[in-house]
């Protein structure tokens, strides 16, 4: 089973970001877009993971977002991987509350290193994947477009939970599915002086 750690968002935002992605379709470029069904924040990929394995990674999870509260995330923006002139991924970036996300990812690495997964060597850079560059013919534009399209925030999202996710790779592309839904603790509880 190919495994990966992600946070998903809710289905209106990624209408918003599959309305941008059919706009930029519209321009001739050697890209493979994203399907909108499959967009989402990687926290770990986990690669082939025998099936058995599944409920001790569940297990970690579960243990990793300990003291983690309800966050926000502002999705918009754009850019590319490793770089603008030499475009491999191209992404839409992540904003809001990035130090709880960083924390949430340092906090699943280290547990998920005690039962075997290698931390990722390359350092946590969140974004959401929009397409994958297959060579740079077209792509400024595409690149001036988007950027027209996603100066302003796309959309705001309330992240409550993560998810193991399964990947089945088929000749029309990757299809994700969720093996199991992990709740944050919830809503940090206010503190009143009175």
């Amino acid at each position: 089973m190919r495994l990966f750690v992600a946070v998903n968002f809710s289905d209106e935002a990624r209408k918003k970001i599959g309305s941008l992605i059919r706009e930029l379709r519209e321009l001739p470029s050697d890209v493979k877009w994203v399907d909108d069904a499959n967009l989402h924040l990687t926290i770990q990929f986990l690669g082939n993971v025998p099936e058995d394995q599944v409920p001790d990674i569940v297990n970690v999870l579960k243990h990793s977002v300990a003291g983690i509260y309800h966050f926000k995330l502002d999705l918009g923006g754009v850019g590319a991987f490793p770089s603008t002139q030499r475009p491999r991924t191209f992404w839409m970036g992540v904003s809001g509350d990035t130090a709880v996300l960083f924390r949430l990812q340092r906090q699943i690495q280290e547990g998920l290193s005690k039962i075997g997964f290698k931390p990722e060597k390359r350092r946590f850079s969140p974004h959401l994947t929009l397409g994958r560059v297959r060579s740079a013919i077209g792509f400024t534009d595409v690149l001036k477009k988007a950027e027209t399209l996603a100066r302003e925030k796309v959309s705001t999202e309330k992240i409550g939970s993560i998810d193991l996710m399964l990947s089945e790779l088929s000749p029309k592309g990757p299809n994700y599915f969720i093996l199991s839904k992990i709740q944050l603790p919830g809503l940090k509880s206010e503190v009143r002086i009175q």
